[in-house]
């Protein structure tokens, strides 16, 4: 019953303090601040959660993206909280959870069931009817002396003008930071702030459906045994399947020793040699059907070892076939990195250039884990687990870089063979490079063909546009990468004076 009601205490409390903190603002130090009193609020309200490593890692994840957040504000570190805090919620019930899927999935549905949660939680907060008589004596003991509180306050405030000046005082100061003319848009920041804290200290009634899809789902692979002529028909089937899968992969061995021979030729050999349009073609075509058959391969292996050929008696030439094959496709992702790289040197850094990047990190990571599976006979349900834990903490890490600031320093410091492409860093980039832009005027007209006149009516155009975000921000949507930027205008203005 206590804990019932402190919990309604913390939901109301922290919803209150999320419409304040989040009303007409941007994600900066309201981000912080919210997410330490929920992190708070959860560690008191789980406490037999609070030793599970996933539980700790999204608790963590959520307060670092907080304060990268606030530090260089980029849309990854927002992005990345919003999944941690989800992730949070989801992970945060009394069913332990282990996959990092079921738990963003399970935390999405409890925003959902969160107003359900905060209606019951309402009606078991309400006292019994035994504990009316405590209610009354307390009400008594409190509303009785402050209505009389009330009623004198209010004839001295009348009686003496300097004992209402600083009644007046007192109040102003007291209620500065709660004091707000309510508007449709503080409903709805109030009633997103229901939504999370609900969500945040409710318990899902969804989360044993997940809980027992993922006790039905083992991560190790269980033998079908069959009896009599089931049997025999089994093992001829799995002879045919056998030979089946080496027939196969013996094929796809070929073919992609074939490719990379030709690779080893002409990426790695003759590095640099390619022209700019032949990269442009290969990294805009070529890349993604490469990847694209990289998971190809992953899914045939898959098909292969899903069952009870991973127990067949003779079954040493399929896995050494399979583990040529996962090296090959290694090598096939190193070769496409290494061509993305000459594209990188040829036409500097982008977004998308680093995505191919992270995303062959986790093809890697991926072919590695198929390996295990194949080697130590796993499940699909051990590579969706440990895949989706490698793709959050890739990209938590991936967070902690300022990428906006980090692309255009290194196309200013190394300019490509083609020159530095001046219009990516103005419209494409955010806001965030504004400083390094101003300082780096000359640098950027001596590696482009940009003119001064059409340079510096970019930069006032994304001053601008900066100036406009930020127009109506008060100090909780303060962050540093803004701050840094304004602090950096507000000189050169000055200068210019």
């Amino acid at each position: 019953m206590k804990k019932t009601l402190a919990t309604f205490i913390l939901i109301s409390a922290g919803s209150l303090l999320y419409a304040f903190l989040f009303w007409r603002e941007q994600m900066g130090l309201n981000t912080l601040l919210f997410s330490s009193f929920a992190v708070g609020a959860a560690w008191w309200r789980w406490p037999e959660n609070r030793r599970r490593r996933l539980v700790q890692l999204a608790m963590a994840a959520t307060l670092l993206t907080a304060v990268l957040t606030v530090w260089h504000h980029s849309f990854l570190a927002k992005t990345m909280h919003v999944f941690s805090f989800l992730l949070m919620i989801g992970l945060l019930q009394e069913e332990e959870i282990r996959f990092v899927v079921f738990g963003l999935g399970l935390g999405l549905i409890n925003l959902l069931e969160a107003p359900i949660g905060l209606f019951r939680n309402i009606r078991e907060s309400l006292p019994e009817k035994s504990h009316w008589n405590t209610v009354m004596r307390w009400s008594q003991l409190s509303l009785i002396p402050l209505g009389l509180g009330m009623v004198f306050a209010t004839i001295y405030y009348h009686a003496n003008p300097k004992f209402a000046e600083m009644l007046d005082y007192l109040w102003d100061k007291l209620t500065f930071y709660i004091h707000w003319s309510w508007n449709l848009g503080q409903a709805w920041a109030l009633i997103r702030g229901i939504l999370v804290m609900g969500a945040l200290l409710g318990a899902s009634r969804l989360a044993i459906v997940a809980f027992r899809l993922e006790q039905a789902i083992p991560e190790d692979l269980l033998r079908l045994r069959k009896k009599g002529w089931a049997a025999i028909r089994g093992m001829i089937a799995l002879k045919q399947e056998y030979r089946a899968g080496m027939i196969a992969f013996g094929i796809l061995n070929t073919l992609l020793f074939l490719l990379n021979l030709a690779d080893l030729r002409y990426v790695w050999v003759a590095y640099g040699q390619a022209s700019p349009q032949e990269l442009s073609q290969y990294v805009h075509e070529g890349t993604f059907l490469l990847l694209f058959s990289i998971l190809l391969a992953i899914g045939a292996v898959l098909w292969y070892f899903r069952g009870n050929i991973n127990f067949y008696p003779r079954n040493e030439g399929l896995p050494a076939l399979v583990y040529v094959w996962l090296a090959q496709n290694a090598m096939l992702a190193l070769s496409v990195g290494l061509r993305n790289w000459q594209y990188v040197a040829h036409y500097g850094l982008a977004y998308k250039r680093l995505g191919v990047f992270w995303f062959l990190l986790l093809v890697l990571f991926g072919l590695f884990s198929m390996y295990r599976k194949v080697r130590y006979q796993k499940s699909l349900s051990y590579l969706l687990r440990i895949n989706s834990l490698a793709w959050f903490c890739s990209l938590l890490l991936a967070s902690s870089i300022n990428w906006d600031l980090a692309i255009t320093r290194y196309n200013l410091r190394w300019p490509a063979a083609e020159g530095i492409d001046v219009q990516f860093l103005l419209k494409e980039v955010s806001d965030k490079n504004l400083f390094l832009l101003y300082d780096n005027q000359e640098r950027l007209m001596a590696y482009s063909t940009i003119g001064q006149a059409a340079l510096s009516a970019g930069l006032a155009d994304k001053r601008h546009r900066f100036e406009m975000r930020t127009l109506l921000n008060d100090w909780p949507s303060w962050n540093y990468a803004d701050a840094r930027n304004e602090k950096y205008l507000a000189h050169s203005s000055s200068l210019l004076k």
